[in-house]
């Protein structure tokens, strides 16, 4: 039976003096916040390190190559050491590929033009004592290595060079040739800036300017003849030494 009398709501006696209904999310403490960031610069660092090339010894030989691909161990071995039957390739073209003098740069060449000219050496299309001794004690599989090896090698930067009259005359045969010696643009074969075409047209921007030129010589005196179609010694033997050391001071110059 309903008495009229309406129940009262329990009254809360105790309430939590702390409680703030319109409290803010606490931030987060310092201490995560510097060790969050501590972390993610030496993630970076790392990464950054695994593409440079691990040092053994003092001499500074490469046994990893700085380069997009996991080097094959046996290929690093072979170039940075060499085997029972031939020497290093480190100690003729550098430890990174980087040549000097009449001794070319192999970082960073394509990798079948590498294998091709390992094989003409072995075969003897192409002609160089102690390149085709090297390349005669190579398995297939040795070459194929060594020249994946290189190619995923970094271009070195090139020195800096002076190069006057020479400049202005090797970038002019580089880009339009000449046609009054019917001499065509490198860039025609060897891309627009030099830096190669295919297996057989090699970049030739950064390459050692002395190579250049003794390459040129030595198609222009039939000491070379393995490019295709015979088109270098054909276009060589219209050149001057003058416009091939020009050529060959303006690619070694520049890079690609």
């Amino acid at each position: 039976m309903n008495t009229g009398k309406q129940s009262k709501p329990q009254r809360v006696d105790q309430i939590d003096p702390a409680f703030d209904p319109w409290e803010q999310s606490r931030p987060i403490p310092l201490f995560l916040l510097a060790l969050f960031i501590a972390l993610a610069v030496w993630g970076a660092f790392s990464y950054i390190n695994d593409l440079h090339p691990v040092r053994d010894n003092e001499l500074g030989q490469i046994t990893e190559p700085l380069g997009p691909q996991s080097p094959d161990p046996a290929a690093a071995l072979l170039v940075t050491q060499g085997n029972d039957a031939v020497w290093s390739c480190a100690s003729c073209h550098g430890a990174r590929g980087e040549g000097a003098g009449l001794t070319p740069r192999l970082a960073a060449l394509p990798q079948a033009y590498l294998a091709k000219q390992l094989k003409d050496f072995a075969n003897g299309s192409r002609l160089n004592g102690s390149m085709r001794y090297v390349a005669q004690h190579l398995e297939p599989a040795d070459i194929e290595a060594v020249a994946r090896y290189y190619a995923g090698l970094p271009v070195p930067p090139p020195p800096a060079r002076d190069l006057g009259a020479a400049l202005e005359r090797g970038e002019a045969l580089s880009r339009y040739g000449d046609w009054k010696l019917n001499i065509p643009a490198c860039v025609t074969c060897h891309g627009p800036n030099g830096e190669g075409v295919g297996a057989d047209f090699p970049p030739l921007a950064g390459q050692q300017p002395e190579y250049l030129f003794n390459q040129l010589a030595a198609w222009k005196g039939g000491e070379r003849h393995n490019s295709p179609q015979r088109l270098m010694d054909d276009i060589a033997s219209r050149m001057s030494d003058q416009d091939m050391w020009a050529i060959a001071q303006y690619f070694g110059s520049i890079r690609p």
